[in-house]
């Protein structure tokens, strides 16, 4: 089976009067099954934007499971997505998490939730469902990954 990257977003145009400049993308995995893809496609999404010229700031964190028993165990992520948006006046923060996961015929399948949420209205400007499927994690699979994402990021005109 080769790798395979699927990509569909809605866009509240009416919200975005121009392309926002100073993103910050904040990426979250899951330590058990996507922790290894999660962080080459952040790599990748480095290298993409950087070539792209486009500054960005990245934010890497796990997404607590749900059966941990914890108290306000997302209050380090919010401090550290506050600290970015008022140290350097971030625009608009992308959260990346993985919405589902399943395996088939020892293939992987995950699919990912991607949204925009505009600084100043809080409101959600720019919505993206990606669906990855492959054998292996490959650099690869990452590679296109993020190139997709930053593909229709420009095309929905959000940057």
């Amino acid at each position: 089976m080769t790798s395979c990257i699927s990509i569909k977003t809605v866009v509240d145009e009416s919200a975005i009067k121009e392309p926002y400049k100073n993103p910050l993308i904040v990426i979250l995995y899951d330590k058990y099954n996507t922790k290894k893809f999660s962080e080459k496609l952040k790599t990748n999404m480095e290298l993409q934007f950087r070539n792209a010229n486009i500054k960005v700031e990245f934010i890497f964190s796990d997404l607590k499971s749900s059966d941990e028993l914890t108290l306000n165990q997302n209050d380090d992520l919010n401090t550290k997505i506050n600290n970015a948006i008022n140290n350097d006046q971030k625009d608009i923060v992308f959260i990346l998490k993985p919405a589902s996961i399943s395996y088939q015929n020892n293939a992987k399948f995950v699919n990912y939730s991607l949204t925009g949420i505009d600084v100043v209205t809080q409101k959600e400007v720019w919505k993206a469902r990606f669906n990855t499927s492959s054998s292996f994690e490959t650099n690869g699979l990452a590679k296109k990954a993020a190139q997709k994402i930053l593909e229709r990021l420009k095309t929905d005109k959000v940057l």
